[in-house]
């Protein structure tokens, strides 16, 4: 079923600042709040209100938006005089939905970081126009009906109907395997490696670092630059063939880079010591995926055959259950090389301001992750907002969050038909997160090569660091308490030739206490990307400068990842 792209028309939109209120419209004219009452700052009524006067269809916040935790009054849930709400999705990054009253006149509520990232959310409203204005250029040059649509995920999805070759109608998977496709793959990996309370308690996996021991040390924060844009060539989609579990062990020994998933009965070898190479569903799906690495432990998985292949080379003991074979096609090759290019647009364009141009480049990894991630949504959902408990649907009751007097709950639209069910291919999406993980365990560098019976040399990745100095993986970052080698330019002996899917130095902290928690990991982070790289040293003392090696973005705004 070939993918028809959306028919769009230009929204017209308001760029504000969520604490004053003042703003430009898309033609960057100054707007000023209408603030009613004796108020001095403008609160959201005002906000709705300043947009309707404008004809405006969508608010676009900049600045620091509220942060809710569990239990508080959302900022979206307040009173609007004039409005109804309806449809908000409060979950992050939210979206407020308004009707005005009087005219009827619907108003969204939506988020300029969805899109771009800076740092400290300080991209003003004239930033984020123009980051707009220069994302939606830059894609225009490389496929000339591309469009920005309402979020990043709509924008990627609307692209690669637009990207597919004429000839190329590829066939979607029947339902039992789209549904399985969809309870058994995982997305990018989360792990914290040090002890503590973030450290996974199941007893099959056992931190890298410990902390009590080692409280002090590095922190070295390595991404991938543009990562999933390098891993969508030739990705398999339907038909697909089902296979039993010689055929599927059969399969990945005459052809290791078929496009197929295996589902196999695992064996962590005896000495293994770093990080787990197979992902494996917590019993809860709240808990999330984890990774046993502890020697003989073992698990039940299903697995993309490029994790696998790493499994095996490793000398991981495998049972061969079954598998499915996909069919190899060119789906995503064009829009992923649309992507790349508008993004090596932006980054090389030295008439922006760099603020400007770092948000634009950030906008291409959001369509690029969202893009990816829409594939496997199986339709919008949307939050409903009441008063009493009793009025919240008992098949909803799982979806409750208290949100100060307000309960709000989760629904899901009808599974989408015909256009929308298009969309859907879980099997793009599920490829794509496997490459991405497989890829942070052993990433090719400028140094690599290819040698008879070896295979590639030289790797980076979290299987090619001292575990030791592991402390987590985030997508397609690591965080380390030294500075791998292979993540420095090729100019100071490094393996970072600027290529996108390079794992790359994006900050260095020489000295700090290291995290127990993901809170505290992210604060090293947000603190190593603003140092960035500087005068910090591999472990073997080659120095590097503050050149970013041939990725003029990076100086602006490094790629968070996993978003």
């Amino acid at each position: 079923m070939r993918p028809a792209p959306w028919k769009v028309r230009p929204v017209p939109t308001v760029w504000l600042d969520y604490a004053t209120g003042v703003g430009v419209t898309d033609s960057g004219a100054r707007i000023t709040p209408k603030i009613t009452g004796r108020r001095k700052r403008p609160v959201l009524v005002d906000l709705l209100d300043t947009a309707h006067n404008l004809s405006a269809e969508r608010i676009m916040l900049t600045g620091r938006i509220p942060q809710q935790s569990l239990g508080e009054q959302h900022w979206l849930i307040t009173e609007t005089p004039g409005w109804s709400a309806g449809g908000h999705w409060l979950s992050s990054p939210p979206t407020g939905r308004f009707t005005h009253g009087i005219t009827g006149r619907k108003l969204e509520v939506r988020l300029a970081s969805e899109w771009f990232t800076s740092p400290d959310d300080s991209l003003t409203p004239d930033e984020a126009r123009q980051a707009w204005v220069a994302t939606s250029e830059a894609l225009k040059s490389v496929a000339r009906d591309a469009e920005l649509l309402k979020s990043p995920a709509a924008t990627g999805t609307q692209m690669w109907a637009q990207s597919l070759p004429r000839t190329l109608d590829p066939e979607p998977l029947d339902p039992d395997t789209a549904e399985l496709l969809h309870r058994t793959a995982g997305q990018h990996r989360i792990e914290h490696l040090t002890t503590g309370a973030a450290a996974c308690a199941c007893g099959a996996c056992r931190p890298l670092v410990d902390v009590g021991e080692q409280p002090r040390g590095g922190f070295a924060y390595v991404d991938g630059r543009f990562m999933y844009a390098s891993l969508c060539r030739e990705l398999g989609t339907g038909p697909a063939r089902r296979l039993t579990g010689d055929q599927a062990e059969d399969l990945l020994q005459s052809n290791p880079y078929a496009r197929a998933r295996f589902h196999v009965r695992f064996t962590v070898p005896e000495g293994w010591n770093t990080l787990g190479a197979l992902p494996v569903a917590h019993d809860d799906a709240d808990e999330g995926w984890h990774y046993p690495n502890v020697p003989g432990a073992g698990g039940q998985t299903w697995v993309d055959g490029v994790e696998l292949k790493i499994a095996l080379d490793h000398g991981w003991g495998i049972e061969f259950l079954e598998g499915i074979e996909f069919t190899k096609a060119r789906v995503l090759d064009t829009w992923a090389d649309r992507l790349r290019r508008a993004r090596e647009r932006l980054a090389q364009a030295q008439d922006l301001p760099p603020t400007v141009r770092g948000a634009a480049v950030s906008a291409m990894r959001a369509i690029l992750i969202q893009g990816i991630g829409a594939f496997a949504s199986r339709g919008r959902e949307t939050t409903q907002v009441v008063w009493s408990a009793r009025e919240v649907p008992a098949e909803a009751a799982s979806t409750l969050v208290r949100h100060g007097e307000a309960f709000v709950f989760r629904t899901r639209a009808p599974r989408p038909q015909g256009q929308a069910a298009a969309l859907y291919r879980p099997e793009l999406a599920a490829q794509v997160w496997s490459r991405g993980r497989a890829r942070v365990l052993e990433c090719p560098t400028a140094l690599s090569k290819r040698l008879p019976g070896v295979g590639l040399t030289r790797l980076g990745g979290a299987l090619e660091v001292d575990p030791a100095t592991l402390l987590a993986v985030n997508g397609d970052a690591i965080y380390t308490t030294e500075i791998p080698t292979w993540s420095l330019p090729v100019a100071t002996g490094g393996g970072d030739d600027g290529e996108v899917g390079r794992m790359r130095l994006q900050g260095w902290l020489p000295a700090v206490k290291l995290p127990t928690t993901v809170a505290e990991r992210n604060r090293l982070r947000q603190r190593a990307e603003a140092a960035g790289p500087g005068t910090a040293t591999s472990p073997q003392s080659a120095a590097i400068t503050a050149d970013t090696a041939g990725d003029p973005a990076v100086e602006v705004v490094a790629e968070v990842a996993g978003a």
